[in-house]
């Protein structure tokens, strides 16, 4: 019902105004039409008999403003009907008594009323004007002796006053009408203008974030790589830190049950304790007998040093093997000996000797005893 009715309604107007103007006027003619039908059925039942000519006319003149309405001429729908009620409205005062005549004009008010709603406001004076105008001259033409009657000709003057006072508050009435709606439509083409612009913004910041997105995916795709290359570089470097740290604590198998452990640079704790675990592991897979730490390229050796040296010693021993101790310089002897260190190893000035000193060692327990001593 409610789909029939908008499609009833309807106008092909686009300016909103002219849409509201033109809506009236259609709602006007179709409770004209029906009141028309109304007067119609009454004036074929009237036992007098009605004239059906009235209403039958005036139908055809409402079709066609209503005709006119829906193409959206919403002006010419309402002058039309505008001018079909003043023209049923003069027929009346010019066929009514001097006295119902006059009061017509009051009625005449209605037309203003209706103008101000389907009119603009300059059109709203031409009516204003004609309908005074008109009913002035039907007046003066059908009753011209009117004027000789105080009372009636006070009433004339008073409905054609009422008739420009309702004009002037309708013209008022209107223009702050058609301002609202200016108003209302600029501020709804601001609105619009502004979704387009907040959509463009929309449009161009989820591009910018797509492409910051991208932007940040690729960075992070980047350093993702750059952190497994650095895992990598560090992973070889730690490797190539513990190949230099096996190659910096070489063990030399010479011959059957001799090694041969040659120290450069300077022994912290962490070279110690490599030198103590690459010594122990040599003497378990070897079976080796026989141990000689040369320390020819040692520049400092201090309490550390020969802490570290006695007790790899230690260890070799309690696994078997003696230790014998090589390159002894004459600085770092005196060192030794400054500090009170008893290292408590069998020592060689030279490697040379030192081999030919564990070539013809006795049994395990008398090398300890001598160490002992």
């Amino acid at each position: 019902m409610g789909n029939r009715l908008n499609t009833i309604m309807a106008t092909r107007a686009t300016d909103p105004d002219v849409q509201r103007r033109a809506l009236i006027v259609m709602q006007l003619i179709v409770m004209m039409l029906a009141a028309n039908a109304l007067f119609l059925v009454l004036a074929v039942l009237s036992p007098v008999g009605g004239n059906p000519v009235i209403p039958i006319a005036s139908s055809l003149f409402f079709i066609g403003a209503y005709a006119v309405a829906r193409q959206g001429r919403a002006s010419v729908a309402a002058w039309i009907v505008i001018g079909a009620f003043l023209a049923g409205a003069l027929v009346a005062v010019a066929h009514s008594a001097p006295e119902q005549g006059v009061r017509v004009g009051y009625f005449l008010t209605v037309l203003i009323v209706i103008a101000s709603l389907t009119l603009t406001p300059p059109q709203l004076w031409l009516v204003t004007g004609g309908v005074v105008s008109g009913f002035l001259l039907t007046l003066s033409l059908t009753h011209p002796d009117l004027w000789n009657l105080p009372d009636v000709r006070q009433d004339v003057l008073n409905s054609s006053v009422l008739l420009v006072v309702v004009g002037l508050v309708s013209y008022i009435g209107a223009r702050i009408a058609r301002r609202t709606i200016r108003e209302s439509q600029q501020a709804r083409q601001v609105a619009e203008r502004m979704q387009e612009e907040l959509a463009q913004a929309n449009a161009t910041l989820e591009v910018r974030i797509a492409e910051r997105t991208a932007e940040l995916t690729q960075t992070l795709a980047a350093q993702q790589a750059l952190a497994d290359e650095l895992r990598r570089s560090l992973a070889a470097q730690q490797e190539l830190s513990q190949l230099i740290l096996n190659l910096s604590l070489p063990v030399i198998p010479v011959r059957e049950g001799t090694v041969v452990v040659p120290l450069s640079g300077a022994i912290d704790s962490t070279r110690a304790e490599m030198l103590t675990k690459s010594v122990l592991d040599t003497v378990q897979q070897r079976h080796t007998r026989t141990v000689i730490i040369d320390i020819t390229g040692v520049p400092i050796v201090d309490t550390q040093v020969a802490q570290a040296l006695v007790r790899t010693a230690s260890a070799a021993r309690l696994m078997g093997a003696e230790t014998i101790l090589v390159g002894i310089r004459p600085e770092v002897a005196q060192t030794l000996i400054g500090l009170g260190i008893h290292l408590g190893l069998r020592t060689a000035a030279t490697l040379q000797e030192g081999l030919e000193l564990s070539g013809g060692r006795p049994a395990n327990g008398s090398l300890r005893l001598a160490a002992r001593s």
